[in-house]
């Protein structure tokens, strides 16, 4: 089964003592004594667990350093305000935005965070956050947020303004409506705030939770409680895996086998978890980690186009929703619109346009509750250069229908 790690950290070999500390569960002492030993142990990790794809932050250079030594393995992100460097400094700093928006349009990082607001004594509405998740929100990039706990005794262990109640996913719910395209995923599944987790993931849909450390950390029956309310509270298709690997890459087996253990999760469950959540959360190509070639070639490009569902159920006939896209065409020869739907009985109810030009939804949709995806090629000249608005239009009930709705929409851009 192929994995994604999205949670992880790109970290110096020494960045917790010299030698390093032992694992907190194991206690066994990691082997490597270089960063380059360091990086090559995960990567065998990887290797052995068919971990594809790994999404970690740490310091600039070091992320720098394990996306050159692995460039296709790696998505980086910038650990803020709290971190620590070697040797077991704790040190709190702010990233330059214009510098950061740089990165974030050059691929050099491709996550915001892990923001430790709760290690530096902030909620995360403070002011300080602000431009922060507006340049997230506006480059659709995701943000990793650390929420729970931290290490046993910190607010004596160098972050004096650590305090457990800062930790309460709950917290981001203004964030979340001041920022309503802002896609987060709370570390550590929010442990141990359950219920709160669950309240704040009902309510906000683009809200996706990682397993990292608890996995590994809690005892297997605490864990398979914490997991099991989730899953029974129908969040299945946000929840991702994680290590939260440091140091130790045993971490990696520890936590892999936290989930196959999970007796109460089906294959199909297990398969969300390990892969195809984290492949829609951070709109990756299946095809492409599974060893296959892009969809839309060399150097071509999928934009998504929504997050949330447009629904035109229950509606009348001639309900109409239009979602608008800016895209950049230089150097496209050609280009596609991926539609996922359901409850689409006869194609005659449901009228895509794009930029006022109707855009005929194939046989293939109609499916009466039965959610498909199509993919439709573009006449030349349908799209423009900048903004373009994608229209939806429930023309009329057929078949004692109430309309349908439309949960997932790319533009594929060939080059």
């Amino acid at each position: 089964m192929p994995i994604i790690d999205a949670h992880m950290h790109t970290y110096q070999w020494n960045k917790y003592g010299d030698p390093p500390e032992p694992n907190l569960i194991t206690r066994n002492v990691p082997a490597a004594r270089s960063d380059d030993e360091a990086i090559d142990a995960y990567l065998a990790e990887m290797e052995r667990h068919n971990i594809v794809l790994a999404i970690g932050s740490g310091e600039l250079e070091t992320v720098e350093k394990w996306r050159q030594r692995a460039p296709d393995k790696f998505i980086g992100g910038i650990e803020f305000p709290r971190y620590t460097t070697p040797v077991y400094q704790r040190r709190q700093g702010w990233p330059d935005l214009d510098g950061l928006r740089q990165k974030f349009e050059d691929g050099t990082l491709g996550i915001l965070g892990e923001v430790t607001a709760q290690y530096a004594g902030l909620s995360p509405d403070d002011p300080q956050f602000d431009a922060y998740f507006a340049l997230a929100a506006e480059m659709d990039v995701p943000v990793s947020f650390h929420s729970g706990f931290g290490p046993p005794m910190s607010a004596q262990r160098g972050d004096p303004g650590f305090r457990m109640r800062l930790g309460n996913p709950l917290l981001l719910e203004d964030v979340l409506v001041k920022y309503p395209r802002l896609r987060v995923y709370i570390a550590h599944g929010g442990y141990p705030y359950i219920d709160d987790t669950i309240a704040l993931m009902m309510q906000y849909q683009q809200v996706y939770v990682d397993l990292s450390a608890i996995d590994w950390l809690l005892t297997e029956d605490e864990f398979n409680a914490y997991l099991k309310r989730l899953v029974q509270a129908r969040l299945e298709d946000r929840i991702m895996f994680g290590t939260d690997q440091m140091i130790w890459p045993e971490t990696v087996r520890l936590s892999i086998a936290a989930i196959e253990r999970a007796k109460f999760l089906t294959a199909k469950q297990k398969r969300k978890i390990f892969f195809e959540n984290a492949v829609n959360f951070f709109d990756l190509e299946r095809e492409v980690l599974l060893g296959g070639e892009s969809v839309v070639g060399p150097n071509g490009k999928i934009v998504r186009v929504i997050r949330g569902t447009i629904e035109l159920r229950p509606r009348e006939p001639g309900a109409y929703e239009e979602v608008e896209v800016d895209l950049d065409l230089s150097g496209v020869t050609s280009a596609a619109v991926r539609v996922k739907g359901f409850d689409v009985d006869a194609t005659e109810e449901a009228v895509m346009t794009i930029n006022g030009t109707e855009v005929p939804l194939p046989p293939e949709i109609v499916s009466d509750m039965q959610e498909r995806s199509v993919t439709i090629e573009l006449p030349e000249g349908v799209l423009t250069n900048g903004k373009n608005t994608i229209g939806f239009l429930f023309a009329e009930a057929v078949g004692g229908t109430t309309g349908y709705a439309v949960h997932d929409l790319r533009i594929l851009l060939r080059k």
